[in-house]
C-alpha cells in the first residue's frame, strides 16, 4: 500500500463505513491503538478519509467475509469510488492528530490511585492481593499454546475470574446472582434480589470475544421494564472489563481494563482506564 492509493473501510460483506487516501510512505508504531477490543493494532497507515463516504451495497456484495485488506474488484464499488470527490485539497489537508497513549499501570499505582479516589484501604488491599492470583490465572488462559482445549468455558471464567473480582471490591453472594433471569451475574444493592434492587448486569463473554459488540445484549436486559435503578453495566471476558454507565434510556461507554495489561485511560476510546472500570464496579455503601 503506498502513498496515495485508495482504501475502503469495510464492514461486514456489504457495508462500506469510509473511503479514504493512503496519506504516508510506510506504516510506523503507535501505542495509541493497542488493545482495541483485544486486538493489538499498532501498526498504522495514515489516511484521508472523505466525510460522509458511507455506503451500504446489500448484505454479500463483496462475497465473504475474506481477507482484512484485500483488492476491491466489484464492478459497481469501484464505479462508485470513482465518483468521490476525491479532489487535491481533500488530500493535502492537514491529517487529525493521533490520540494520545494511557500510562500504563501496575498494582501498587493502581491502589494508590483507588485510595485517592476513595476506596475503602480494606477493598484495596483485597483487591490487590485478589488481582496479582487473578493475573497469574489469565495470562496462563491467554497463552494458546498452553491452556488445554476448549478452556475456559464461559461458566469457567465467571467463577474463576469474575466472581473472584466482584467478591474483592464489596459483593457477597447473597448481592451478586450468577444465572438470574437470563443475566450472566446481577448485582444488587440491597435484598431480596429484584427488578426494582438491580444495580449493575453483567454479561460474560468467552475468552477473546468482542466485549463491546456484547453491549447491546446487556443494555437490552438493563432496560427492562421495572430495572430504571439499573444505573451500569459491564461486559467482560474475565480478562477485558467495559464498563457503561446509564444516560436516561441508553448506556455510555465510561471505562475500559485488561487486567493483564493496566492503564490509566483510553483516549483512543475517548474512556477511562483501570480506576475508573474498579470504582466503577465497587459496591457503594
Amino acid at each position: 500500500m503506498r502513498r496515495g492509493d485508495l482504501v475502503l473501510l469495510r464492514h461486514k460483506t456489504g457495508d462500506i463505513l469510509a473511503a479514504g487516501v493512503v496519506a504516508d510512505d510506510e506504516a510506523f508504531w503507535s501505542e495509541s491503538f493497542a488493545d482495541i477490543d483485544g486486538w493489538d493494532l499498532q501498526h498504522v497507515r495514515r489516511v484521508h478519509w472523505l466525510p460522509n463516504s458511507n455506503k451500504r451495497f446489500g448484505a454479500r456484495t463483496f462475497g465473504g467475509q475474506g481477507n482484512r485488506f484485500a483488492m476491491m474488484n466489484i464492478e459497481k464499488v469501484r464505479q462508485w469510488v470513482s465518483d468521490l470527490p476525491l479532489s487535491a485539497n481533500f488530500v493535502a489537508r492537514p491529517l487529525a492528530p493521533l490520540p494520545e497513549v494511557g500510562r500504563d499501570l501496575n498494582l501498587d499505582e493502581l491502589g494508590r490511585l483507588l485510595f485517592i479516589e476513595g476506596l475503602a484501604s480494606e477493598y484495596i488491599d483485597k483487591l490487590t492481593s485478589t488481582f496479582a492470583s487473578l493475573q497469574r490465572v489469565a495470562a496462563w488462559y491467554a497463552n494458546e499454546e498452553k491452556r488445554p482445549e476448549k478452556r475456559p468455558s464461559e461458566m469457567e471464567t465467571i467463577c474463576y475470574l469474575i466472581v473472584p473480582f466482584l467478591l474483592s471490591l464489596g459483593w457477597s453472594q447473597q448481592t451478586a446472582a450468577i444465572q438470574w433471569n437470563y443475566v450472566d451475574i446481577a448485582l444488587f444493592r440491597s435484598m431480596p434480589p429484584t427488578d426494582a434492587s438491580l444495580d449493575c448486569v453483567i454479561e460474560a463473554k468467552l475468552l477473546g470475544r468482542s466485549v463491546f459488540s456484547a453491549e447491546g445484549q446487556a443494555r437490552l436486559y438493563a432496560l427492562k421494564k421495572g430495572r430504571g435503578d439499573c444505573k451500569r453495566l459491564i461486559v467482560t471476558d474475565g480478562i477485558r472489563y467495559a464498563l457503561y454507565a446509564r444516560n436516561t434510556d441508553d448506556f455510555v461507554l465510561t471505562a475500559y481494563l485488561n487486567i493483564l495489561s493496566m492503564r490509566d485511560a483510553y483516549p483512543v476510546l475517548n474512556c477511562g482506564g483501570a480506576v475508573e472500570v474498579v470504582m466503577g464496579i465497587a459496591r457503594q455503601g
